[in-house]
């Protein structure tokens, strides 16, 4: 796991700076974990019930 994933499981990161943070460290990431994030950034901008 990534910073990025470990603090959207913690929700220290808002969907919105999890998304910069992902425009910063997509170079250094493999195609399939931005993928994997992406997907982690989409469910926590669902709204909550």
């Amino acid at each position: 796991m990534c910073l990025i994933c470990i603090d959207l499981a913690k929700n220290v990161l808002s969907a919105k700076e999890a998304r910069r943070a992902l425009g910063e460290m997509r170079v250094k990431l493999d195609k399939q974990h931005v993928a994997e994030v992406e997907a982690k950034i989409a469910e926590a901008e669902k709204p909550k019930p």
